[in-house]
């Protein structure tokens, strides 16, 4: 039976005159600080706990829930409604993403090690061996690297990125990896090298710019994004962490109709919402795990911000002070909205 808990806090908002404060100082604001503006945000258990739930994708079609499980190998695909759960075992490898594919409700475009597959499933039923075809390989002139977030952007493109090798203490060697950009004729392009952990990426509704994090810098980098060509030049940081005193690594990040941005933050027990073009944080939401990995907007009305977790690495110890480790989580109430995802496109055109 699938559990549902529901958790209420306060959002708390950051008015454009006051000084900014971290999560831990939003918690407990002093007043010389921040305003709060009561807001009721509820923070709702949708699934039980996975090892390590990544990379979630709204499929506006079908309206449901893709995200993938690391480690486990698996594609997970959610009614929200029914709360009914199934997988998809990909034997290949670990998983870092699964988009859907435009007009083919059925198959999905994966990063499973450095492969890039075509999986063949039609998500009612668990499957142990879907149909997979390799379609390309990546990072072939280097050692260790796997496929980790991605998305599609407007013309159906697909962004994918890798990281480097993770040793068991979680630890990556820096500046192994690469985003790479991928169109319908499925060649692989490098569009940002060298990365090290290539991770959230997102662009706003003029789709004339493009956010992106490279996780250890702990900043969230823009571009001018040129939507015909794929193109991104003049790189500038809109937001950094550290300087903020924001304590995790940026992961996972979305966007609102507000053009403002939504940011994971493991390690940190929140997601943040900030405003690139000032560099401001506007808010702060405590999720009930450590490990917050990624997080997308969905629903009918895409005003539910759904946040994925992981219990990867932790110990029993640590489980049992956080029972609700790798569980997705619905966060209702923020009063924004978001925008359906894009698929990706094999014969290039938009989705």
């Amino acid at each position: 039976m699938q559990s549902h808990s529901t958790v209420f806090i306060f959002g708390i908002i950051l008015l454009p005159f006051v000084a900014l404060a971290s999560p831990d100082e939003l918690s407990n604001p002093r007043d010389q600080e921040c305003v709060q503006i009561p807001k009721v945000v509820t923070v709702e258990q949708v699934t039980e706990p996975v090892q390590h739930a990544e990379g979630p994708h709204w499929n506006y079609q079908s309206q449901t829930l893709i995200f993938v499980d690391i480690h486990a190998q698996r594609i997970y695909h959610l009614n929200t409604v029914t709360g009914k759960l199934t997988f998809a075992y990909i034997a290949n490898g670990p998983v870092g993403f699964a988009i859907p594919v435009e007009s083919s409700p059925d198959q999905f475009i994966a990063g499973s090690g450095t492969d890039l597959v075509l999986v063949t499933w039609d998500s009612e039923t668990n499957s142990s061996n879907p149909q997979i075809e390799l379609l390309f390989t990546v990072d072939r002139d280097r050692n260790g690297t796997r496929f980790n977030d991605a998305k599609c952007d407007s013309h159906g493109r697909l962004w994918a990125g890798t990281m480097g090798l993770e040793s068991s203490a979680g630890d990556i060697v820096l500046h192994q990896a690469s985003l790479y950009r991928i169109t319908s004729d499925l060649v692989p392009e490098r569009v940002i090298v060298p990365v090290s952990l290539s991770n959230g990426l997102t662009w706003n509704h003029g789709n004339n710019k493009f956010y992106y994090i490279d996780t250890p810098t702990h900043q969230i980098a823009a571009y001018d994004f040129d939507a015909n060509t794929g193109n991104i030049s003049k790189k500038r940081i809109a937001f950094d962490l550290e300087k903020h005193n924001i304590g995790g690594h940026p992961d996972g990040m979305t966007i609102d109709t507000n053009d403002n941005l939504w940011i994971a933050v493991y390690g940190g027990r929140h997601i943040l919402n900030i405003d690139p073009v000032e560099g401001r944080l506007l808010r702060a939401i405590e999720i009930p795990a450590d490990k917050v990995t990624s997080l997308m907007f969905g629903s009918p009305s895409m005003d539910i911000l759904y946040v994925t977790t992981s219990r990867y690495g932790m110990t029993d110890a640590e489980i049992t002070t956080q029972p609700r480790a790798g569980c997705v989580f619905a966060v209702k109430g923020l009063g924004v909205k978001g925008y359906p995802a894009n698929t990706f496109t094999r014969n290039g055109t938009s989705s």
